[in-house]
């Protein structure tokens, strides 16, 4: 047991020295202070509710940097390319695919954590510098707690995709085709609650339709609903936070799931050549 920890912990360290050697991080930072230096001068168009904004901004560029790492960056370290011999690939021949797997997560999700984490304090700093420009009557209430859940969930659910994107990966090789499955993925998690609300207005005014909405259901296990990870609303607001027992489930499903689509993908990887 102690020999596969330190053998997916090198895995982990490789990936990590060479996101940070790739700049993998300077470039989203740079990006985020840039916006939000720009959110400074231009806060003044909002009319009202400013922190709300501000917050939304904060978190919705957060959202935007992950996306970009996990897509462009991650699939290019994750996804299997017969033209693109990469040194984890060639180092982890002495190991089992499960530990490279897991190494390749771990590495990932450190530097994911590493950027959100920094987000998060030049967030934090950015929210502060306008509450004090403004008038308090337009930024009049900021909450910590929901602040933290916001990061928390947002890092959740970049871990969620992060754990598909390396199951889709052991099953399609190219990095083209994974990142179009993984958006394919990602539009379908976003665009079934929508769905899924919509039939249940039409089933309010036609009638019951119990197997269209019972499949819609289901079809949660594989796409997550990720709105229930979003408290960025709350921020600004003096709306009560929800339940502890619901907040506990809701990020106990995403470790749920985070554990089973990386035992999905060890599966796979076992079944493949990674060359």
């Amino acid at each position: 047991m102690t020999g596969a920890l330190k053998r997916i912990a090198a895995i982990a360290r490789l990936v990590v020295i060479d996101g940070l050697c790739r700049h993998a991080l300077l470039g989203l930072i740079a990006l985020s202070v840039a916006a939000q230096a720009g959110a400074l001068l231009f806060f003044d168009f909002i009319p009202r509710d400013i922190g709300r904004a501000s917050s939304d901004f904060i978190l919705s560029l957060a959202w935007l940097s992950g996306f970009i790492f996990l897509f462009f960056h991650g699939v290019q370290v994750i996804a299997l390319d017969e033209e693109r011999k990469v040194i984890y690939s060639l180092l982890a021949r002495p190991i089992s695919r499960g530990e490279y797997v897991l190494g390749i997560f771990t590495g990932l999700a450190g530097l994911l954590l590493l950027l959100n984490l920094l987000l998060c304090g030049l967030g934090f700093g950015a929210l502060m510098v306008i509450k004090q420009m403004v008038d308090p009557a337009y930024f009049n209430q900021f909450n910590m707690v929901p602040y933290l859940l916001s990061w928390f969930g947002l890092v959740a659910l970049e871990l969620m995709l992060m754990s598909v994107i390396l199951l889709f990966s052991g099953l399609v090789r190219g990095s083209f085709p994974v990142l179009l499955i993984s958006l394919s993925f990602y539009a379908i998690c976003s665009g079934l609650p929508v769905v899924r609300e919509a039939v249940g207005q039409r089933a309010t005014r036609e009638g019951a339709q119990p197997i269209v909405e019972n499949m819609l259901r289901w079809m949660t296990a594989v796409f997550p609903d990720f709105e229930r990870l979003d408290f960025k609303n709350m921020i600004a607001s003096s709306a009560p936070l929800p339940n502890l027992s619901l907040i506990l489930i809701n990020f106990g499903l995403t470790i749920s799931y985070v554990t089973l689509f990386l035992w999905l993908a060890c599966l796979v990887y076992q079944r493949r050549d990674l060359q």
